[in-house]
């Protein structure tokens, strides 16, 4: 019993350290600017202003970068899941010559520092016409996704068990049948690692976003908050739009965890 009460306070406390960042963006958020400058409570507000984040929804601008980032979000796990599971599927089952290396020379792909990547990719969308434009980062996105979403699925697929593949064989099932009925419903730890994963990339990105995306109303929501924070005086709308981007991969963390940890573990115990 006592070890229990001191693991559950030791987890008890980690949990509030994690949550200390989150709660002093809220409050921040919801006081006024000249209160940012006090020497007052920072964990608490004296009078609650919600006029932060009815400025930011007021804002077109805002809503644009809302509806950006979700279409980059969107776009970005769709591809990515589709790719990196026929990728998958094609080095685990099918007779590839030196599948194993190619999966590790996909690993290693996902190993290289994104800023190697980024005057080619800066080239190859110049070359196709789509900069300033969120297809610009649905296109960019994926290949930062895939090779890790590939080397995640390509494990998960390699334990499950083989029987069931042969019984499905046996009973007439196509290559196609057996990724859509058989092993993307069984790869659904694998497949919440890599849409996570998805989702961070996306939402921690702030280099291609400002770089591939000069206009303002077709930047994404992270580059948005860094032209937010030179063209507006006021802290509150920063802090609001900071604790709104990060909201998401918050939610996602804290609903998809187990998920994320047991399809990545899969991965890393290959």
């Amino acid at each position: 019993m006592k070890a229990g009460a001191v693991r559950f306070l030791f987890l008890a406390a980690l949990l509030g350290f994690s949550l200390v960042p989150f709660w002093w963006m809220l409050v921040a958020s919801l006081k006024r600017s000249d209160d940012q400058l006090t020497f007052g409570n920072p964990w608490w507000f004296d009078e609650l202003y919600t006029g932060g984040y009815t400025g930011l929804f007021a804002n077109g601008t805002f809503r644009d970068w809302m509806l950006n980032t979700a279409l980059v979000l969107v776009g970005t796990v769709c591809i990515s899941l589709l790719a990196s599971a026929l990728a998958a599927y094609a080095l685990a089952f099918l007779s590839v010559p030196y599948s194993r290396s190619l999966v590790l020379v996909f690993f290693a792909t996902y190993l290289v520092p994104q800023g190697v990547l980024f005057i080619p990719l800066v080239r190859e969308m110049a070359r196709l016409h789509l900069l300033n434009s969120p297809l610009a980062l649905v296109a960019t996105f994926p290949s930062l996704v895939i090779p890790f979403g590939t080397w995640v699925l390509w494990s998960f697929f390699r334990s499950l068990p083989r029987d069931l593949l042969d019984v499905a064989r046996v009973e007439g099932a196509s290559p196609l049948s057996l990724l859509t009925w058989l092993l993307l419903p069984l790869s659904g730890p694998a497949l919440a690692a890599v849409g996570l994963f998805a989702v961070a990339i996306v939402f921690n990105d702030f280099l291609y976003s400002f770089t591939l995306i000069q206009s303002q109303q077709q930047t994404t929501l992270m580059a948005g908050i860094g032209l937010l924070s030179t063209d507006l005086g006021e802290t509150g709308p920063t802090f609001a739009a900071v604790l709104l981007g990060v909201a998401p991969v918050a939610l996602a963390c804290a609903f998809f965890a187990d998920s994320y940890a047991r399809g990545l573990g899969t991965g890393i115990l290959d």
